[in-house]
Formats: structure tokens, C-alpha cells, sequence
């Protein structure tokens, strides 16, 4: 799928959510609800691929579950401490992508409130890197990284995104 219909189709989904889930922010409700029905607006964008929230599967890790390596010194750049194997099992906010192989992993998308911590956020932006390069012991490759930041309360309505790709935030303009 081109990167111009890709991002077409996320911020069409964006738009949608909101629209008609705006209260949702407004409140400040649970991340998982608005991850769920932002999936909801994004499945019939994405019909050739499958949209999954919260997926961890990975039959090519052991115990068939993500994980990623991240390096120790990474980990304590965004203060968090690391653990003593570099690797660190996690579970995407929203994929899309075929299931039981990694060979067509399209865009990952991490989603936070704006009320999240500092941490919890450069904490997303990590995995987006790692998710989106290839190399040993992180093989899923996405072809785009997404962190989606929606402003909460006074802030609804409002958003930032930031993308990654090989591994790099990247301008949208600069997309390939």
C-alpha cells in the first residue's frame, strides 16, 4: 500500500474518532476505549490487512510473544531501568499487518492521552524505533511508526503525531 493512502487512511480514522467519540477525550476516559474504537475506524480502511489492537503474538519469539531488545543505554536515557537481558516484552497499542508472519507488518501505531507521563510517552517512541528498523532481535520491520497524542479535557480535539520509519522520526513530508 503507498505511504500517501496510508496516511490518508489514519488520518481519515482520526477524523472520524473525533467526531463521534470526542467525549471520550473530553473526560479524559480509559486509553484502551479510544484505542478500540480508533481500530474500529481503521479496520474498513484497511481491508486487505488485518487491524489488531493490543496484539502481542509473534510465532518467531519465544513463548510466541513480542519482544524487543532495546539497549541498557536507551532504556536509561527515558528513566527507565533496564532489565538485566535487554529485552523487553511488549504489546502494541494498534497494528496493522497479516497475521503469522512478519513479512507484511504495515504501520504500528502507539496512542497515548496527553495527561500520560513523560516517561510513558518516550517510552512509545522507543518501541516506534525499534519496531520500524530490522535488525537482530527486532525483526517485525513496520513500514510506519505512528505516535498519536490526543489532547485530553480543555486539550480534546487536539493531536500530535510523530512518525517513524527505519528506525528515524521522520517528517511526514519526508514519508517514503
Amino acid at each position: 500500500m503507498e505511504i500517501n493512502l496510508v496516511l490518508q487512511n489514519i488520518d481519515t480514522a482520526i477524523a472520524e474518532l473525533l467526531i463521534n467519540q470526542n467525549d471520550i477525550l473530553l473526560r479524559g476516559l480509559n486509553e484502551l476505549n479510544l484505542n478500540g474504537h480508533l481500530t474500529r475506524y481503521l479496520t474498513p480502511l484497511f481491508a486487505e490487512y488485518i487491524v489488531d489492537p493490543e496484539y502481542n503474538g509473534d510465532k518467531l519469539k519465544e513463548h510466541d510473544r513480542k519482544a524487543l531488545d532495546i539497549a541498557r543505554a536507551r532504556m536509561k536515557e527515558i528513566g527507565i531501568k533496564p532489565n538485566k537481558i535487554n529485552n523487553y516484552k511488549l504489546t502494541p497499542d494498534i497494528i496493522v499487518h497479516i497475521r503469522n508472519t512478519n513479512e507484511d507488518n504495515l504501520v504500528v501505531l502507539e496512542v497515548k492521552k496527553d495527561s500520560n507521563s513523560k516517561k510513558s510517552k518516550e517510552f512509545d517512541l522507543l518501541k516506534l524505533e525499534h519496531l520500524t528498523i530490522n535488525y537482530e532481535g527486532n525483526h517485525y520491520n513496520y513500514k510506519l511508526g505512528i505516535a498519536v497524542i490526543f489532547g485530553t479535557k480543555d486539550e480534546a480535539g487536539n493531536y500530535e503525531i510523530k512518525y517513524f520509519q527505519n528506525g528515524i522520526l521522520t517528517q511526514r513530508e519526508n514519508l517514503k
